[in-house]
């Protein structure tokens, strides 16, 4: 938002969710931008129509989980004028799923962050027939003009490590144990080092995906049984950019973490161990150079992405795209020149209805709903067929 200049006049607003993020995290999030030390309004779900009908947009930027979009885009699309509808997806886009775009298929203009991206999601879009436009916008957190090169001396183990952690990947027990190992031994090879496990929430904090296995609790159980020395990892909470000081390198298994400390000039690893691919969410630095294995850690090899794959991927050069998008809308939007899309913001409340109905139903209850759903769906494509 800061990116549109000062001539927009932009409202920030948090939506009541189950995941709503605490003070804390707001405040993390919104540090080194001007929104920084600013109270955020919480608005209710079920408020929405009324505070965009206060505010009458040009334009929403919706930057929410798929369900929460949904329910904002329906909203807005049901008012007198109709804003400009924008959306993204938050840090690393890949692997690009129909899903994610099925929950934004009313909006006007979706946003990616690297060319590769945007090729992946114009072929959902073509095979979902959703017309929006998709256009390519810098990460808001790479501040380098140029492809950033090594800051520090690559032959050598850094003196802090940083593991990022992903609540989605590695999913089992083993592999994040594995992990944590590693990094334990890492310490103790390299005396006079220190290496931090950066989470991303405290014990009780609400995040878009639970962890069956936080590593907080591995790392309290590895010490009570011995495995591990007290204190030899150290666990760190906050901003990204405050872990991220000369001398440090950024190790994870999935996160745009990576691309933060990439653009610092920073050694980045991620770890290949468990995979490269979609399942991994790290498909996007296939190729980059940066990928690794846990004995690079514990060695204290740690390399840096080639510049081919920088400028593929979210280090192109700085555009205009989305401010030229964004203003292009607006102009629409006063124009009343926006098509009318309410019929489908009603299907796209139903669904969103019906979805979070299946989520309070009983198991049995949904799976009996599939079953007859996907039993109607045969015979539809049996009925088309003859």
């Amino acid at each position: 938002m800061d990116a549109l200049g000062p001539d927009a006049d932009s409202h920030l607003r948090l939506i009541d969710t189950p995941i709503l993020p605490t003070a804390e995290q707001t405040r993390n999030a919104l540090l080194g931008s001007s929104w920084a030390g600013r109270t955020i309004p919480v608005v209710k779900r079920g408020d929405l129509a009324d505070g965009f009908l206060n505010l009458t947009p040009d334009v929403v930027l919706a930057a929410a989980t798929g369900p929460v979009v949904q329910q904002i885009y329906a909203s807005a699309a049901r008012l007198p004028r109709r804003p400009g509808l924008v959306s993204g997806l938050p840090g690393v886009g890949l692997p690009a799923t129909s899903k994610g775009m099925r929950y934004r298929r009313i909006g006007d203009t979706f946003i990616t962050h690297s060319s590769r991206e945007r090729e992946e999601y114009l072929r959902i879009t073509r095979e979902l027939r959703i017309p929006a436009e998709v256009i390519v916008n810098r990460l808001p957190l790479l501040a380098s003009a140029e492809p950033p090169t090594p800051a520090s001396d690559l032959g050598r183990p850094p003196e802090r490590i940083v593991f990022a952690t992903q609540a989605k990947v590695p999913h089992g027990k083993e592999d994040r144990v594995r992990i944590l190992l590693a990094l334990a031994e890492y310490r103790r090879r390299h005396p006079g080092s220190e290496v931090i496990v950066k989470v991303r929430s405290r014990p009780g904090e609400q995040e878009t995906h639970r962890e069956e296995h936080t590593y907080m609790s591995l790392i309290d159980e590895l010490v009570a049984d011995g495995r591990m020395q007290p204190g030899e990892l150290t666990v760190g909470v906050g901003a990204m950019s405050t872990f991220l000081s000369p001398g440090t390198a950024l190790v994870t298994v999935s996160s745009t973490a990576a691309l933060e400390a990439i653009d610092h000039g920073l050694p980045t690893l991620v770890l290949g161990d468990f995979g490269v691919g979609e399942e991994m969410l790290n498909l996007a630095f296939a190729g980059s150079g940066a990928i690794g294995t846990l004995q690079d850690l514990v060695a204290g090899n740690i390399g840096f992405p080639n510049r081919e794959w920088l400028l593929a991927n979210y280090f192109h050069p700085p555009s205009t795209e989305l401010a030229d998008s964004i203003a292009l809308l607006a102009v629409r939007s006063r124009e009343r020149q926006l098509p009318d899309i309410r019929t489908a913001a009603r299907v796209q409340d139903f669904r969103r209805i019906r979805a979070e109905l299946r989520t309070l139903a009983p198991d049995p209850v949904v799976r009996g709903y599939r079953a007859v759903a996907n039993r109607a769906r045969q015979i539809g494509r049996r009925i088309t067929d003859s």
